[in-house]
């Protein structure tokens, strides 16, 4: 029996079904997945460098515990989302530590993960 849940590819032209809770076939949904990596810039050039990496490791060790779970910090999160501003990511007033889970929920909300809006600041 067919998955009636199956819609088509939104992609024009495209005559494939969709993946379930997709809007795009997987041929279509692995183009755009990769045009949109391709426009990301690497970590190194977002500012996470071995510098990043130093100042990082001695502000997890002064602020242990995330600051939303109370669970061991892993994340040093940017409370306000850098996007590239070099002030505003050194800045240690715009830090705060958060377990990976919650940097990660965090992240998708900000970021427009999950067909979130990206949020503006």
């Amino acid at each position: 029996m067919p998955d009636l849940f199956l819609r088509p590819c939104t992609h024009p032209g495209c005559r494939k079904y969709a993946v379930k809770g997709e809007a795009y076939c997987e041929e279509h949904l692995k183009a755009k997945a990769k045009e949109s990596d391709s426009r990301r810039l690497n970590a190194y050039q977002r500012g996470y460098t071995s510098k990043w990496d130093k100042v990082r490791r001695v502000f997890l060790m002064t602020h242990p515990l995330c600051v939303i779970c109370g669970r061991p910090a892993t994340d040093v999160d940017h409370i306000v989302p850098h996007r590239g501003d070099k002030r505003l990511f050194w800045d240690q007033n715009n830090w705060q530590p958060l377990c990976h889970e919650c940097h990660s929920r965090k992240t998708v909300k900000e970021d427009g993960g999950f067909g979130n809006g990206r949020k503006t600041t």
